[in-house]
């Protein structure tokens, strides 16, 4: 079969100038290429089972850890939204929103005295509060998303 390609002027005249078999390179480029799309055509294929594979090599415990932190987070959220739309008075809610983890001290431990509340069944699931917590982590973001939105208005 006869292919016609274009190259630009000054590598014909260049190809032409050494006696190289423009042929011969031609189909030896065109076969490196069809061989890598043939390559990455079977990668692409076999990326189900790849996938698969490599979730097989997680630590079981590590990926239900993950999983676990990710709902934590996202019930934290979801009670810090509930807190700071129920219960925080704007100070509370400034400070909670201004809180930087990492900088000392822990603002959750002085905001909430309805949470020793047993009484309030909207917060006797509500955790210990510890550093660096999904839950707590969540809370915080939370609160803040509240605050964002209503701040502007109580000024």
């Amino acid at each position: 079969m006869r292919m016609n390609i274009s190259v630009p002027d000054g590598l014909a005249e260049q190809v032409r100038a050494r006696g190289l078999p423009i042929s011969a390179i031609c189909q030896s480029a065109l076969l490196e290429a069809v061989e890598q799309e043939r390559a990455k055509e079977g990668v692409m294929s076999n990326i189900a089972a790849v996938v698969e594979r490599l979730r097989g090599t997680i630590d079981s415990k590590d990926h239900e850890k993950h999983r676990s932190d990710r709902e934590r987070r996202a019930e934290g959220h979801a009670d810090g939204i509930a807190w700071a739309s129920d219960y925080a008075t704007a100070a509370e809610l400034s400070y909670m929103a201004s809180y930087e983890p990492g900088h000392g001290g822990n603002p959750l431990r002085s905001l909430f005295p309805f949470m020793s509340d047993k009484k309030n069944e909207k917060v006797n699931h509500i955790p210990p509060i510890r550093p660096r917590d999904p839950y707590w982590e969540g809370f915080i973001a939370g609160a803040g998303e509240v605050w964002s939105a209503v701040a502007d208005q109580l000024r």
